[in-house]
Order: C-alpha cells, then structure tokens, then sequence
C-alpha cells in the first residue's frame, strides 16, 4: 500500500516572485534558465503618494510657524489638517520603504536562482477547474479586447504546489499571463520550476516554465510508468529517491 502524500505547507508569499514563462516550444520548457522574465515596476502612485501629502503638510507647517511669530490666529482646522498629513505622509513613507525593500530582496533572490539553479518539479491549481483562456477543446486563450481594440493576456491567479529535491512541498500563490493563441495550463498539469541553492524550501524567487506538449508528454509517460509492474529492486532506493521521473534532471542539474 503506498504511503499518503502529505499536505503541502500553504505559504502567503508574493506573487512577483514567481516568475512565469510560456515557451514557444517544448524543448526550451528544460533548457538550463540563462535569464528570467521581467517584473512590472511598483506603480508611480505608490511610489510617490508620500510626496503628494508632504508638500502641503510642510506648507501648513510653516504657515504655523510664521503665524505664531507675527501673532496672528491660527485656526484649529490648520493644526488638525496639519497632523492628518504628518500621519499620511509617515504611512506613504512606510509604504514606499516597505516596497524597496521588497524589490531588493527579489533582486538578490533573482541573482541567486542564476547563479544556482536547481530543478524542482510543481503543479499548478486553478480555480473553477478550466484551462486558463480556453476555448473548447483547443484550451487556446483568446485574450480580453481593451475598448482600443488591443488584445492582452489572459491572467490568472493559481497556486503552485513545488516539490523540492528535499521532499518539501510548498504552494504559495501565482500569476499566471497566457497571451492570445498560446495554450494555457490545465488543472493539475504540472511545470517545470527553478530555485536557488539555497532556497531550500522554494519561498525565494522561481522560475516556472509550463508548454502544453510538454506537459502532455510527460503525464503521459508518469501514468506508463505507474502502469508499469513494479521493479524489484525500488524497495532499496533511498527515501524520496524517484530517478525514473522524467520530470526530474540527471544529478549534474544541480
């Protein structure tokens, strides 16, 4: 009787972190990664909003202080807008901190799955159990038309199971674009994933690259091996050991 396969451990992580690619063809899917995908920059809003409450807080400010020294009233409306801004400014201000911190740490976490790689093997879930932009039995996705006429991607937010050579399962968040004409992953179709070295327990940065033919090749070779009659020999391989596995790579891969 096969031993059940735990929970994965469910971790609220950003979804920049994961970084999605669609190849073109099923042989780039395990093509060792020389670059990762682009992030879309914070928002300016984000950004700058702390500059938008600063300057008239300032100007109150001094409004106050140069009223107090000619003698002239200020009215309490002035000192409460004052402190509203001064509270606004410092929450923007930890937001704007908040955000360069998290864009730094993506950085290191984007030289580090360079410099290292190594090949995990995940799933995707979806929600509502359909292809993501898929029409019929094609499973293409056909974008959303903007009212200029442009087509942009499908994006879909999924979770993504990781399992890593140590045997730890992760799902954390994902987003997943599909642009028009491209295929879209179904439920439960699995993906190729990249982490650091020492990402041990993929919360870091990843690189996830799912094709359809890709994904249809090897859950068609999984179920022939688990048709298969079982070797003699696999009661003597070590726990979590698994070199039939066409998704994983020879031991040079990491």
């Amino acid at each position: 009787m096969s031993t059940p396969i735990a929970s994965p451990r469910v971790r609220r992580l950003p979804e920049r972190a994961v970084l999605v690619e669609l190849p073109t063809s099923a042989d780039a899917v395990e093509a060792d990664p020389g670059t990762l995908p682009t992030v879309a920059p914070v928002p300016a809003w984000r950004r700058w909003a702390w500059a938008v409450a600063f300057v008239p807080t300032v100007a109150l400010l001094v409004y106050q202080r140069l009223a107090g020294g000619r003698g002239w009233s200020v009215p309490d409306a002035v000192v409460v807008v004052a402190t509203v801004g001064l509270l606004v400014t410092a929450l923007l201000a930890l937001v704007r901190y908040l955000d360069d911190r998290a864009a730094a740490g993506l950085a290191r976490g984007r030289d580090a799955l360079l410099a290292a790689p190594v090949r995990a093997t995940g799933t995707l879930l979806l929600p509502g159990g359909g292809a993501a932009g898929s029409t019929g039995a094609s499973g293409t996705a056909e974008g959303t038309e903007t009212s200029t006429g442009a087509t942009v991607p499908d994006v879909l937010r999924t979770t993504l199971v990781v399992t890593t050579a140590s045997g730890a399962r992760t799902a954390r968040p994902a987003r997943v674009a599909v642009p028009a004409g491209v295929a879209g992953p179904r439920p439960g179709d699995p993906v190729a994933v990249w982490h650091a070295a020492d990402d041990t327990d993929a919360t870091g940065v990843l690189l996830v690259r799912y094709h359809r033919a890709w994904a249809d090749d090897l859950a068609a070779a999984l179920r022939a091996r688990s048709d298969a009659p079982t070797s003699p020999d696999a009661s003597a391989r070590e726990p979590g050991e698994d070199p039939g596995n066409p998704a994983d790579r020879g031991p040079g891969a990491e």
